[in-house]
């Protein structure tokens, strides 16, 4: 039976040496690594020799990080695929009622608004996206450690989309290429209306997407 002080040496080998990031990956290849050193000391090798000796049949340094970046590429894709299915289920029944309804009430709001509030709404919405990328930053370093982590980065980089449409929006619409340089923005309040809806359903799916939990049983 391995005492605290080993079980303590073992979690720094795979922290320094495999530099395994996940509280829930280091917790499952330190079950596997203490079991293997166990049955190595029940034959008579010393901890020393009977660790190291398991450590070598994990893979050592390379082959458990290996299975964290296996970890985390899982983890990525359930993230992904939830993602997409929290997009879907907003336009089937009779969910997607409240989602026209958005839309309609964004695309009647949008030709009532004046020029000038309608860009600061749209400036404002960028200083928003702009606000939740930095948010995701110190989340993650805050969140290091667990899947959560993956998350706000999953977050961040779709942040990081919305930011980026909408200022191409503003750039297109200040260079004239959209409405012309004096023209109004309500000269296309159809694209504005979609636009404005893209990021109301982005920022709920962002909300429910994180309420979600991950976990991958890594396989050694």
């Amino acid at each position: 039976m391995l005492s605290p002080h080993h079980l303590t040496l073992l979690r720094q080998d795979l922290r320094t040496l495999a530099h395994i990031e996940y509280e829930e990956v280091e917790n499952e290849l330190l079950d596997h690594y203490a079991t293997l050193t166990e049955q190595k000391m029940e034959k008579g090798q010393f901890f020393e020799y009977a660790s190291a000796n398991a450590w070598a049949e994990l893979g050592a340094g390379p082959g458990l990080n290996a299975i964290q970046r296996d970890y985390e590429k899982n983890i990525r894709k359930q993230i992904s695929s939830r993602h997409l299915e929290i997009l879907k289920s907003y336009f089937h029944w009779p969910t997607v009622l409240t989602t026209l309804l958005i839309g309609v009430l964004v695309y009647i709001v949008i030709p009532i608004l004046a020029d000038d509030v309608l860009l600061l709404i749209l400036l404002l919405s960028v200083f928003i996206q702009m606000a939740v990328v930095q948010y995701c930053y110190y989340k993650k370093k805050e969140l290091a450690g667990t899947s959560k982590k993956i998350i706000w980065d999953s977050l961040s980089y779709r942040a990081g989309i919305l930011l980026n449409s909408a200022s191409f929006f503003l750039n297109m619409r200040s260079t004239g290429v959209i409405f012309g340089v004096q023209g109004p923005l309500q000269i296309n309040a159809g694209i504005g209306a979609i636009l404005c809806s893209i990021a109301i359903i982005y920022s709920m799916s962002f909300i429910q997407l994180y309420r979600e939990n991950f976990s991958y049983k890594i396989a050694y």
